[in-house]
């Protein structure tokens, strides 16, 4: 059992905060005379009320002194200094591959790419990006590519005072690019007086391709892939192939294709679009280097939202975390995988170990909100959507679920005045699903049923996910038709099925025996 060290309230194993306080639970005996636990033993899938998870920053335990002392640091993207705009690529990519390699440093925090890049172009000053971030120290650089040439300076700065601790210049050629890399990295470790262990040099020092030429491609998919348009997931998948032309043992490569391909999937919302090239890439990349965290990481959300095989997807995920401890990405997957399984308590402690990492991520900190949503909290769900969306105006999928979440309080006419102030183009099938089901819960049964008979015109030229038309017939309480459709949506392997078993649009059908089937059907077991 575990204990609430405030109020003294028992608990069972599966939570880690009080519901009453916030309190971190502690292990301890339970009393004979209170309740063995405090969740209800059916609150996700019925019409009981959820478990209460509160919001991870109000739950965030005290920060030991240890880990306010561990070394920090943010690998800001080097500077552009050539002449060819082009390059820019080449100088994210060296600060990216440098970011990565000493986030597999032990004791060593490194911010994400996608907070420490938010700064790039913008006047900030180091201390300033240092709160921000949560580090102590910052690495900068420049790069000046002409031709086979690089001059490549870096210098770590401490955010504190603003002194050097470090810093050098390299003028070589591009095919020492390696070597200068390496180079970098020990010498911050270096400076920041980190004790490596013999794994820690290995995983620092790891080459994933010996060819700069490959390489060099492998930068340039990058680049594409973090623009996270399916345009650009395209061409970030055109590039990596180019990598793999030039090296066919770069697993790295061979990782960033599956990750394209899938990503593609949703963008697409085809049933068939890249699944057979994700697969046949991750499962190349863990045959090239069983080590990769990127590669597990590829593996298990192919296995969540392809496969519908939940046990492997979290056996994988928990490899990759194993392996890259200091990725905010895999932990910000692995959380949104337990959020999906209704395990909200665990999914936000995951969710908040990738914001301390990532502060700045709009996909990590929606994925707190919709956690928040789906759980019950719908203030705070509210709050942290609103959020976001003063993070990065016009978010997508944030405007969306904040026009749920004012649906789910009851407020239709907040809900309603979102979706009619998104532009119509700007919202793709599972966008213009959530207004159908807003209108069919409002009341206004009319704009729900012009909204299907839409569907129904796309789908003579389009593929139109079923799943979509059956969250509009759940919010007009047609169960025989939403039932009907999310059968439809299982035959065909649609990628949103996971969704199923927490999405509050299916809320109507889950006292419905056949919906219950159904869960049983793509892979949720009681």
């Amino acid at each position: 059992m575990k204990k609430c060290p405030q109020c003294g309230r028992k608990y069972d194993l599966t939570m880690s905060f009080c519901l009453d306080d916030g309190s971190e639970l502690l292990y301890g005996p339970a009393s004979m005379e209170e309740p063995a636990t405090a969740i209800l033993p059916d609150g996700v899938g019925s019409s009981e009320p959820r478990t209460q998870i509160l919001d991870p920053s109000v739950a965030k335990a005290p920060v030991s002194s240890d880990a306010q002392n561990a070394p920090s640091i943010a690998v800001l993207p080097f500077v552009n200094m050539s002449a060819d705009q082009e390059n820019e690529y080449f100088c994210d990519g060296l600060a990216e591959e440098l970011l990565n390699a000493l986030a597999k440093i032990d004791g060593l925090k490194v911010a994400a790419r996608t907070s420490a890049f938010a700064f790039k172009g913008k006047d900030t000053n180091i201390k300033e990006i240092a709160e921000t971030l949560g580090v102590k120290t910052i690495l900068e650089g420049s790069v000046r590519k002409s031709a086979n040439r690089l001059r490549i300076t870096a210098q770590l700065i401490n955010a504190a005072d603003g002194y050097h601790l470090w810093s050098e210049r390299y003028d070589r050629e591009m095919k020492d690019i390696f070597d200068i890399q390496d180079e970098i990295a020990v010498a911050v470790v270096d400076a920041l007086k980190i004790k490596l262990l013999v794994d820690d040099k290995a995983a620092l020092l790891k080459r994933h391709t010996q060819s700069p030429e490959a390489h060099e491609f492998y930068l340039r998919g990058l680049s594409h892939f973090a623009k996270w348009t399916p345009g650009d997931f395209h061409k970030a998948i055109e590039n990596f192939e180019k990598a793999i032309a030039i090296d066919p043992a770069y697993a790295s490569a061979y990782a960033g294709v599956a990750d394209s391909y899938t990503e593609l999937s949703f963008f697409s919302f085809s049933p068939i679009d890249a699944r057979s090239s994700a697969r046949e890439a991750a499962s190349k990349a863990l045959q090239l280097d069983p080590d990769l965290a990127e590669a597990h990481n590829s593996l298990a959300l192919i296995k969540l939202y392809f496969d519908w095989d939940y046990p492997a997807a979290e056996a994988a995920f928990k490899n990759a975390i194993a392996l890259n401890p200091g990725s905010a990405i895999v932990h910000m997957w692995y959380g949104w995988f337990l959020g999906l399984m209704a395990r909200f308590d665990e999914s936000l402690r995951e969710l908040r170990h990738a914001h301390e990492l990532d502060p700045l991520s709009a996909p990590n900190n929606n994925a707190i909100g919709v956690m928040l949503l789906w759980s019950g909290q719908t203030d705070r769900a509210i709050e942290q959507f609103k959020d976001v969306l003063e993070l990065v105006p016009g978010y997508p999928i944030s405007n969306t679920f904040l026009a749920e979440a004012y649906a789910a309080k009851g407020d239709m006419a907040s809900a309603i005045a979102i979706i009619e102030r998104t532009p119509r183009e700007a919202m793709d099938p599972q966008a213009l699903g959530t207004t159908g089901y807003i209108y069919a819960v409002s009341g206004d049964r009319d704009k729900a049923q012009k909204i299907l008979e839409e569907f129904a015109t796309r789908s003579s030229h389009e593929y139109v996910p079923a799943l979509n038309f059956a969250q509009i017939y759940s919010g007009l309480g047609d169960h025989e038709n939403a039932l009907a459709r999310i059968d439809e949506a299982r035959n065909e392997g649609a990628i949103w099925i996971p969704f199923l078993k927490v999405d509050l649009k299916f809320e109507p059908l889950r006292s419905d025996p056949r919906f219950k089937e159904l869960l049983r059907n793509v892979g949720f077991v009681d």
